[in-house]
């Protein structure tokens, strides 16, 4: 038999060597506006594995490999992200019971998702080149806010501090990587090398401020993490470029909302570019795109 006529051999890859294909888009992503589709190569122990994404289509449309649907799924959830246009890009993610909340009345949250949600988070965390999150959030629970769960880099991690409360000791900011950054009020005097000032306007920070910021730091990917107040003030905003919501087999009765919104006296029209859906574990994913 001519060997010219031998199907390629195609490799079942795993969620891990799939994991390897995100980094390796990541770290070889151009700013190119005008470029409609990217060839990513990336060698495992056993294969030199190939694929091209399309930016207009918004997922993979050639590939040496094969995967579970939902391996293939979560490639595309991720690359979307990478290859997107918008600088910044503002994605968020929040995880909810099935009535709507965040936590518990005394304010305990972990863990209402599932394992494989929060493998989620430290994957979004990888891609992102900032996290951003409030006091509250840092005070309350004390996060590491790393990637500690997956293979990959840590972020810029940057707290919205504007009273200047969070002392070095928090996780976010003892991290020997160095990375845990905070926004303060411009009205305080701070010389500390991770601190950024903004001035408040009616006794917040302006969005379009804190954008700026992101433009001159030459960050791309911005990880709107936590909590429900800073999450709401972005979308409300119409700051966010995307927004997860993770729906939780749990129903807590009563606690802290999801979101904190003026209420709508008629029901608001939808304006999604986009709902995809994605099973982790015993939740579900919503992948809405603005």
């Amino acid at each position: 038999m001519n060997s010219s006529n031998k199907k390629p051999h195609i490799s079942n890859i795993t969620k891990k060597e799939a994991w390897q294909i995100v980094l390796q888009a990541k770290d070889q992503y151009s700013n190119n506006k005008d470029q409609k589709s990217y060839t990513i190569k990336c060698n495992t122990q056993k294969n030199t594995l190939v694929c091209i994404y399309s930016k207009v289509k918004e997922k993979i449309i050639r590939k040496n490999f094969s995967c579970e649907e939902r391996t293939e799924n979560m490639i595309n959830m991720y690359l979307r992200l990478v290859f997107g246009n918008e600088h910044p890009y503002f994605v968020g993610h929040i995880a909810q019971s099935l009535d709507g909340f965040i936590a518990t009345k005394s304010g305990q949250s972990k863990y209402i998702s599932s394992k494989e949600n929060l493998e989620h988070i430290h994957m979004l965390r990888c891609i992102s080149d900032v996290i951003i999150v409030g006091s509250k959030t840092v005070q309350k629970d004390n996060p590491k806010l790393t990637v500690r769960l997956v293979k990959g880099h840590n972020p810029m991690r940057l707290i919205l501090d504007k009273n200047n409360e969070l002392h070095n000791r928090y996780n976010v900011f003892s991290n020997n990587d160095g990375l845990g950054f905070k926004i303060i009020s411009s009205k305080i005097k701070n010389n500390d090398d991770n601190v950024f000032s903004l001035p408040l306007h009616k006794r917040y920070f302006k969005l379009n401020d804190l954008n700026n910021l992101l433009h001159k730091l030459n960050k791309r990917i911005i990880f709107v993490e936590g909590g429900g107040s800073l999450l709401s003030k972005f979308f409300d905003s119409g700051y966010l470029n995307q927004l997860q919501i993770c729906i939780c087999p749990i129903i807590l009765g009563s606690g802290k909302n999801s979101f904190l919104l003026k209420a709508h006296k008629t029901i608001p029209k939808l304006s999604y570019r986009s709902i995809k859906y994605h099973k982790m574990g015993s939740d579900v994913l919503c992948d809405i795109t603005f």
